[in-house]
């Protein structure tokens, strides 16, 4: 090892004279770069053009030969790794293709050492070869780095924008049609699309606002919006019907949520998250996943009806002279009946004769004057009972 060292250290002038010659071919080397670029996906569609990448390959060809003279980091000696990293973040060059892209000047300068490059000076490029990639390495993870950093920071400005714009959609004045284009495009939806809109109660927001970054990670759009008392979620629904439940909607199974499936258009989002927090309200504690108005719709007209005139209540209000235990019975078998409208079938959902289901079924009319034979009746004791 101390040989080698001291091969190393004596070898020293001879790498950096080549290190130099090479330094006088930029230009060259900056060609022979774009050449080599023409194979990388994302630099062929133009996002960058051909002489800002031409600049872009000088400069940095440039700066790596320096820092392997210096036997420094290019971090050390410039920003440029840092403002390429967020030009390339900001101009839509996928991150895998901009490290290809950095690593190709390894490449590029290796073959032009081997071209100046005599026989006697094989034993001095492979003495120093682990100094070049060294140097290309931390150029390409400080690019790296830098790119990643710009697109959290541009992620974090569209969501702080989109809430922006989500709170005004929200907001307690109507907008006019050209306000809600507006809107749309912020958000990079069409205003006359169809909307899914969910309501969740306070508690799942970190949870959904989870989800919202992973669909977003994957290409998938889901508005998250926090208000007071709970959380408004929405996304476009797909123009053409798909297989099974949508992504959003499969991420969203295991959460507790009011939902109305389809809103025709962004303007009337607002005025359907009313009705999806309307029907989480009815939502009982052992549910989960997303309920529709189809699935609610007895117990959201039960709770508009008993918050302005206590309705069930009122038709319920027989049953408060009986003992719990008879009552739950009693409730038990009419809820079966309304659901099957067979005696029959009560007597063998329920394990009883069917005697029992009639007698019941009299006693409930009896303490609430509701036949539920009767269908005008049956509605009134299915809301009361929702």
């Amino acid at each position: 090892m101390r040989n080698l060292a001291k091969r190393k250290q004596e070898t020293l002038p001879r790498w950096r004279e080549l290190i130099v010659g090479a330094m006088r071919n930029t230009d060259d080397l900056a060609t022979a770069f774009l050449d080599r670029l023409d194979t990388v996906e994302g630099y062929r569609s133009g996002l960058v053009d051909r002489e800002g990448l031409r600049d872009s390959a000088r400069e940095s060809i440039r700066l790596i030969l320096e820092a392997v003279t210096a036997g420094a980091t290019t971090t050390q000696l410039s920003s440029l790794p840092s403002e390429l990293g967020r030009l390339r973040a900001r101009q839509g060059i996928p991150v895998e293709d901009l490290v290809t892209a950095v690593r190709l000047d390894f490449g590029i300068i290796w073959s032009a050492l081997l071209w100046r490059a005599n026989s006697a000076d094989m034993a001095v490029l492979a003495l120093h070869v682990d100094s070049l990639w060294t140097v290309v390495d931390d150029y390409a993870r400080a690019v790296h780095q830098s790119y990643l950093e710009e697109k959290a920071a541009m992620a974090a400005f569209t969501r702080d924008e989109q809430q922006t714009y989500l709170a005004e959609l929200f907001g307690p004045a109507g907008l006019v049609p050209s306000k809600i284009e507006q809107i749309a495009r912020a958000l990079k939806v069409d205003a006359d699309a169809t909307f899914r809109v969910v309501v969740v109660d306070p508690e799942a927001s970190q949870a959904v606002h989870r989800i919202a970054n992973t669909l977003a990670a994957g290409g998938e759009q889901l508005f998250v919006l926090n208000q007071s008392g709970r959380v408004v979620v929405l996304w476009p629904a797909p123009r053409t019907p798909t297989r099974g439940l949508e992504t959003q909607h499969r991420q969203l199974r295991d959460v507790a949520g009011g939902m109305v499936a389809a809103v025709p258009g962004l303007a009337a989002v607002p005025a359907a998250a009313n009705t999806a927090h309307e029907i989480f309200r009815t939502i009982r504690p052992d549910e989960h996943g997303l309920t529709t108005l189809t699935d609610a719709w007895a117990r959201v007209t039960k709770g508009r009806l008993d918050d302005q005139t206590d309705f069930s209540a009122h038709l319920l209000s027989g049953l408060a002279s009986i003992t719990d235990e008879e009552r739950a019975r009693i409730v038990e078998t009419v809820r079966a009946y309304l659901s099957t409208g067979s005696v029959t079938d009560t007597a063998a959902q329920l394990f009883c004769h069917r005697n029992t289901v009639l007698n019941r079924l009299g006693r409930f009319e009896k303490l609430t004057s509701l036949n539920v034979t009767v269908p005008e009746q049956a509605a009134l004791a299915l809301l009361a009972l929702a």
